[in-house]
């Protein structure tokens, strides 16, 4: 019987690993990349009053950047947040990565014997192949499984979903309780 597994054991061990700084990172990133957003940003900055009134050439900057805030810092806000869950949310955003982070998370505290898999989720993910020039050789240690060169990446979209299945076949073992009414393919909070 497999035991239960709390949300904050869950995130925690996603703090502890890394996991979180490096998504955190990923999705600030992602962030600062959206080009349409930085332009609503900067639009609404220079369209505000404090910014083109006739004393706001003589305020200190950090008085301008207040006053600024003041009068356009909820709707940047809104804007900004609404951003963000876009980026978590989407698909092509982080989505998908989360969720397999997180599984993959709950997945190894789940696991009875406390055996870990080295072959996980997160560890294939992390270990993206990279072309190496003719002649050199990589310093990166290969994984078991990975290829000696690196695939295309259309091999390695089917690789990555091959691990992904395996990884989940082999851990559904661990932690489905039929005793328990709730989803237990899910981590606490997803469901």
């Amino acid at each position: 019987m497999a035991r239960k597994i709390s949300k904050e054991e869950v995130v925690e061990k996603l703090k502890d690993d890394g996991d979180f700084d490096r998504l955190r990172l990923k999705i600030i990133r992602r962030l600062k990349d959206n080009e349409e957003l930085r332009n609503n940003m900067i639009s609404i900055v220079k369209e505000s009053t404090a910014l083109n009134r006739p004393v706001a050439q003589n305020m200190k900057t950090r008085q301008l950047s207040d006053a600024i805030f003041e009068e356009v810092g909820s709707k940047m806000l809104s804007q900004l947040s609404d951003g963000l869950w876009g980026i978590i949310r989407s698909e092509d955003g982080m989505k998908n990565e989360i969720r397999e982070t997180v599984q993959s998370v709950y997945a190894t505290l789940s696991n009875p014997g406390g055996v870990q898999d080295r072959s996980s989720t997160r560890i294939a993910a992390h270990n993206i192949p990279t072309t190496v020039p003719n002649g050199e050789t990589s310093s990166r240690p290969r994984l078991d499984n990975e290829p000696e060169e690196p695939p295309r990446s259309g091999q390695l979209s089917k690789q990555k979903q091959e691990l992904i299945q395996r990884t989940v076949e082999e851990n559904k073992v661990n932690y489905i309780d039929n005793t328990d009414d709730e989803d237990p393919e899910l981590p606490p909070g997803f469901g």
